[in-house]
């Protein structure tokens, strides 16, 4: 999981567009291209929000920019 919020970090300190594809609450997986505004723990779960409004959370992402990561929620 370090690894997902390493990069995530250096994503939103460089402001760049990300585009996130993640495992939605209901079981779909959906993707969104925008900016990582904030990041933060809660209860010990790592949160990202976007630009879009979308909170996310780091065991939910499967890919960024095409980068597969190996997360099961």
């Amino acid at each position: 999981m370090n690894s997902i919020k390493e990069h995530l970090e250096q994503l939103m300190d460089l402001k760049r567009v990300v585009n996130i594809r993640f495992r939605t609450v209901d079981g779909g997986v959906t993707e969104l291209k925008g900016h990582i505004v904030k990041m933060e723990n809660v209860s010990g779960r790592e949160i990202i929000e976007t630009d879009a409004g979308y909170v996310i959370g780091a065991d939910q992402i499967l890919e960024i920019n095409g980068q597969t990561f190996e997360n099961i929620c």
